[in-house]
């Protein structure tokens, strides 16, 4: 039954960083076409849709964290692949740069959105 669980906890932390990247996307999305989406008449609208990408957003980053620590603790038992050897190390390093960078530039239109629309508020 436990690994089942660390399994499932493992698979789960990858669909939360896809869940997050898309949720980056359309941060970014949202950012770039801002005005035009405003201007549409419906600033109540524009911002729902904000604060359920961020709540997916902020949801996903919590779950990569919590599931990370059991993959973590667990990956030599359950999915070290011995053929790959300790190469896997090395392109699992450049594959968590990668998305640290990812979610950096993501993040950078999700504080500058955060930003515009409290402006919009006030």
């Amino acid at each position: 039954m436990l690994k089942v669980l660390l399994i499932i906890t493992s698979y789960s932390h990858d669909i939360a960083t896809a869940f997050l990247t898309v949720s980056g996307i359309l941060m970014v999305i949202l950012y770039l076409k801002r005005e035009e989406l405003m201007g549409l008449g419906s600033q109540e609208a524009f911002v729902e849709v904000y604060r359920r990408v961020k709540l997916i957003a902020e949801a996903s980053l919590l779950w990569i964290l919590l599931a990370g620590v059991p993959r973590t603790v667990f990956y030599k038992k359950m999915e070290w692949s011995y053929i790959a050897g300790d190469t896997q190390i090395v392109a699992i390093g450049i594959k968590h740069v990668v998305m640290f960078l990812l979610v950096g530039a993501l993040s950078y239109y999700w504080i500058r959105l955060s930003k515009y629309i409290k402006g919009k508020e006030r």
